[in-house]
């Protein structure tokens, strides 16, 4: 007996439903793209519950006659190709004649359509691949196409879909990215009857960009725009300060259909490589085109990866368009130093000097009578006694900054001081998961390069890295604070603004809390992030570089404390680091008895955050050995 079984067709509809409606936004993206097929120049898409509940698409395209509405519906029925050699110059988006046939097998649908040229229009109600009303009724010109209950019968597919928002927002992004390979097509994105966003439809694509990323991201845009070797490079590029910490914002199309592409990617980064920094990327909208002979977008059943017969061509077409772009418009800083302001007064001595060089050339020029103003004399003071030695100043310290030179004593104004960091009146830096152990009596002895501290106890000397000994103190603290959920946040005085994508900002909404426990605080409007607060010791555009990351994880399906956890500790030691003194620098005793206190009275502080060791110990005997006082 054969073991080998010839599928129903409604159950080969439902494997093919598994490769083309994956979630919601499968089943939008085909729609629409039948849509656009169609010559529609006004589309509308409108969900409810992020597309499970209800996804409802309306075009005014040329409409189906009743005959095709009833063949749309079935498996490899399509208007795009009719034999194998029109595989090779495929120019619609849809072709294969799988679509309505696998959304239509996981929905409960309804098509309603009419041709400008008829009277009357048709219905068409499938349930779950069975037809169960045709109909002729009256209907406006073009297609409708709503689609309720999503897996429904097969429901376990439902389990790998997530929260309503998620979905919603990687609908919206479709629609967004339709929007941007035809900006002559006006789109409309309604979900949960709320308006989200609209196209204006009128062939600019910047206008396109403007409505789907608002203002401030358009205005940082470079155009570029080349033809050569029959591929076309068109769109805009971000400038290199609109780069961002992850691809999120890499927009590529190719012929109009929006795409995946490692060989693109790598020729964008390829030509800002030397204008941005590094684990930053830039940003996009790139449409190329090529005649459909040399590309194949039949390799994956999502159409969103496509193959190049020429690819070092068409990496080439991107690199030299790009870079061309940024070295005509981005002005690359130079090491130039200001020229120096100088007032009148300052002007006329110097053009007595001058003068009296010039009328003497052979002889020493004489200077003391030319005086020079009060204003322009230099912002420190030399002291010289009369045998021209420093004058050492009585009960100097380090802190003063002092400097003696062979000709006398500069004095730094405090504005040259580097900031001292801020040391709590207590000797405890409270660590309370470890221990504290009694502190023994210890001299500083002195410090060796600015960086190591000499100390010495009854019978042994240690050489402390002090900032490495701080950076630990300040990691520890900062661990347990968040363990505690009680994160030291510095608030920002004009809250920083950031663009976020459409799953970026779900992300950010659904996790908002998990995220302030590192120690940020945000508020959300929309796709617009306003940064109110950062862990304490951290800059604003690192803290946006951590968000981004965090974010990224988040929307591609990780859970944000399995996040969290991995940039944790990167956080941690950015913060710990900033905060603690700094090595070549001069500190106050007060300070650096603070942490050398904590050294000992904690066994944790024995290497810094990084691995690396923050002292080392010799005893007495030791030192005795080695300079022959012992065997």
């Amino acid at each position: 007996m054969s073991i080998i079984n010839v599928l129903d067709t409604s159950v080969a509809n439902l494997i093919a439903a598994g490769e083309v409606v994956e979630r919601p936004c499968s089943a939008i993206k085909e729609l629409c793209e039948n849509s656009m097929d169609a010559g529609a120049k006004n589309i509308t898409v409108e969900i409810q519950n992020g597309g499970i509940s209800l996804m409802r698409v309306t075009d005014d395209g040329c409409g189906m006659s009743s005959e095709d509405a009833v063949l749309c519906i079935k498996s490899h029925a399509t208007s795009k190709i009719k034999e194998a050699k029109d595989l090779n110059k495929i120019i619609t988006f849809g072709f294969r004649g799988e679509a309505l046939a696998a959304i239509t097998a996981v929905t409960d649908a309804r098509i309603m359509t009419k041709r400008k040229e008829d009277q009357t229009g048709t219905l068409l109600k499938c349930e779950y691949g069975t037809v169960t009303e045709f109909s002729e009724g009256g209907y406006p010109n073009g297609t409708t196409i709503i689609c309720e209950r999503l897996f429904a019968r097969t429901r376990p597919r439902l389990k790998f879909l997530k929260s309503d928002s998620s979905e919603g927002a990687a609908c919206q992004q479709v629609v967004e990215r339709l929007a941007l390979s035809h900006p002559e097509v006006s789109f409309k994105y309604i979900a949960d009857g709320v308006m989200k966003f609209s196209s204006p439809g009128d062939g600019v694509l910047l206008n396109t960009v403007y409505s789907v990323f608002g203002r401030e991201f358009s205005k940082n845009l470079l155009e570029v725009n080349s033809k050569s070797g029959g591929i076309a490079v068109q769109g805009y590029i971000g400038t290199p300060e609109n780069c961002r910490g992850n691809r999120a914002m890499q927009i590529f199309f190719v012929n109009g259909r929006n795409v995946k592409s490692a060989q693109m990617t790598a020729a964008l980064e390829a030509a800002f490589r030397t204008h941005i920094m590094i684990n930053k990327f830039p940003v996009c909208v790139i449409n190329v085109e090529v005649s459909p002979m040399y590309v194949d977008v039949n390799i994956h059943p999502s159409k969103m990866e496509v193959k190049f017969s020429e690819e070092k061509a068409i990496f080439d077409a991107i690199y030299y368009t790009i870079k061309g772009v940024l070295e005509r418009n981005v002005k690359r800083q130079s090491l130039e130093l200001p020229e120096e302001k100088i007032n009148d007064q300052e002007k006329q001595a110097i053009d007595t000097l001058t003068k009296e060089y010039k009328e003497t050339p052979k002889e020493k020029a004489k200077f003391s009578d030319v005086t020079i103003p009060v204003e322009s004399k230099p912002k420190f003071e030399i002291e010289k006694r009369e045998d021209n030695r420093p004058n050492k100043k009585e009960n100097n310290t380090s802190s003063e900054f002092d400097y003696h030179a062979h000709y006398g004593v500069i004095n730094i104004e405090k504005d040259d001081e580097p900031d001292l960091p801020k040391i709590p009146q207590s000797s405890d830096a409270g660590l309370d998961e470890y221990k504290p152990m009694p502190v023994p009596e210890y001299t500083i002895v002195g410090e060796v390069f600015k960086t190591y501290v000499i100390i010495q106890t009854k019978d042994e000397m240690i050489m402390i890295d002090k900032h490495a000994a701080h950076e630990r103190i300040n990691y520890e603290k900062l661990r347990m604070q968040y363990k505690k959920n009680k994160p030291d946040t510095q608030l920002i005085l004009v809250p920083h603004k950031m663009l976020l994508s459409d799953e970026e900002s779900v992300a950010a909404k659904e996790n908002k809390q998990l995220i302030e426990k590192l120690g940020y605080t945000f508020d959300l409007d929309g796709k617009t992030l306003a940064l109110t607060g950062v862990p304490s010791g951290t800059d604003i555009k690192e803290s946006e570089d951590i968000l981004i990351t965090l974010l990224d994880a988040a929307k591609n399906g990780q859970s944000i404390e399995v996040a969290n956890t991995a940039h944790f500790e990167k956080v941690l030691y950015t913060v710990a680091c900033k905060a603690s003194i700094k090595g070549g620098r001069v500190y106050d005793e007060q300070t650096l008895r603070w942490i050398i206190d904590n050294v000992f009275r904690y066994d944790c502080i024995k290497n810094c955050p990084h691995g690396r060791t923050i002292g080392f110990v010799l005893s007495e005997r030791e030192l005795n050995i080695r300079f022959g006082r012992e065997e």
